[in-house]
């Protein structure tokens, strides 16, 4: 029964015990409206006590990682509630955190909800709101027992130890380049004191250390850029959720941009233009791989912008020199002479190219694709749906189409 309908109930009886006289009316009325008066009450006082709370789970995680959180509802007051519905309005797929129990005087519930981070995204964690009544149901308060909270979920990310398609023989320094004679960013040794070295280049560490005085010596600045283009065009891509070439695609971009970065310590830069792309400038470093992998979390296949499209855009934007990884499930032809384009000016074009065909079955075959970017001396490499990603990426080869197997190590 609602509230109102039990107010019209005693309204109705207390009329009738009024002029009717009749005593059963007047005990009905009297005993509705006790019990009425009792719930105010008690719905007054069923949430007073409430404690709430929840661990933190941290703001960031990774696809695959599984999240724990420990939540506890205590009850500080004599008062017991007969019955609370704790709900969590949390967004994270698969995540529950609900719970319905009564809570007895000065007791306290614990429990836990594990979740495994299947998808990448932004998502939020709570609020967490305590839904509580009366005894005879007819009065309901809810009230909030946390906020909400952030919660970022990264793409997975392989650690590949090699990536034969990238060119070894370009200007840089990589990993073994001359010294400099000029102060730079890229301090790479020390050596002892030499006339005529400037005092502004001693490394006093290595002075109080070794008893002497030690001077830096500095790398030239690499010169090779690398731009990740990953194509988000909606038309092009196949599959759903976990097993899509959209999923693949920032795998491997994620991936790409860890080996770059950290292995080969260049400048990276991603493109993926679109109304949920990103545009990453130029930068080297863990904090250009974190805000890589904060980009990729949120990107989306949701634009109807083409690779051809993308490359036009993009081309004056490369210098002579860089490296351009295009990664891409697109079976059209029309691409392909951009990049010719591009190797013309001096820009180095790989192709990761993903095979909408294994995804769905509906797709056309890019055996085309390849035979064009083959003619073209374009190196690509071929990624099918259930590939072992970082195992192909480690030993591809110009035109290497990969057999079929898990997508993990």
């Amino acid at each position: 029964m609602r509230p109102w309908q039990l107010i019209a109930l005693i309204f109705l009886l207390g009329l009738l015990a009024v002029f009717n006289g009749w005593k059963p009316f007047w005990v009905l009325f009297y005993a509705l409206l006790v019990a009425f008066a009792l719930s105010l009450v008690w719905l007054a006082l069923s949430v007073r006590g409430l404690k709430f709370t929840r661990s933190s789970v941290g703001g960031r995680a990774e696809v695959g990682d599984r999240i724990e959180e420990r939540l506890a509802l205590e009850n500080h007051s004599w008062i017991p509630k007969l019955w609370v519905q704790v709900s969590d309005g949390s967004t994270l797929p698969g995540h529950h955190a609900g719970y319905v129990s009564s809570v007895g005087p000065r007791q306290r519930i614990a429990w836990r909800a594990r979740t495994l981070c299947r998808k990448r995204g932004r998502y939020t964690l709570g609020p967490v709101t305590a839904t509580t009544g009366d005894p005879m149901g007819l009065f309901r308060r809810e009230l909030t027992l946390a906020p909400s909270s952030q919660l970022l979920v990264l793409p997975n990310v392989f650690d590949l130890r090699a990536f034969p398609l990238f060119p070894g023989v370009m200007p840089g320094r990589g990993r073994g380049s001359q010294r400099s004679l000029q102060v730079t960013t890229n301090v790479v040794t020390v050596r002892d004191y030499m006339a005529g070295d400037a005092l502004t280049r001693i490394h006093w560490a290595s002075t109080a250390r070794h008893g002497q005085l030690m001077v830096k010596e500095f790398d030239l600045d690499p010169t090779i850029d690398v731009v990740i283009l990953l194509d988000l065009n909606k038309d092009a891509h196949a599959g759903v959720d976990e097993s899509s070439t959209e999923e693949y695609a920032v795998t491997i971009a994620a991936s790409l941009s860890a080996y770059l970065l950290r292995q080969r310590d260049l400048a990276v830069a991603l493109e993926a233009p679109g109304p949920s792309g990103m545009s990453l400038p130029l930068d080297r470093g863990d904090r250009q791989f974190d805000r890589a992998l904060e980009a990729l979390a949120i990107v989306r296949a949701d634009r109807h912008i083409t690779l051809a499209t993308a490359l036009a855009e993009l081309e004056m934007r490369l210098s002579r020199n860089t490296v351009l990884i295009v990664i891409t499930p697109s079976s059209d032809l029309d691409w392909e002479q951009q990049l010719g384009h591009l190797r013309r000016r001096g820009v180095r074009p790989i192709v990761v190219l993903l095979d909408p065909s294994t995804f769905d079955e509906r797709q056309g075959s890019i055996s085309r694709v390849v035979d064009a970017l083959d003619g073209a001396g374009v190196p690509s490499v071929t990624i099918r749906r259930g590939d072992a990603l970082a195992r192909v990426l480690e030993t591809s080869t110009p035109g290497h189409i990969s057999q079929i197997g898990r997508i993990s190590r």
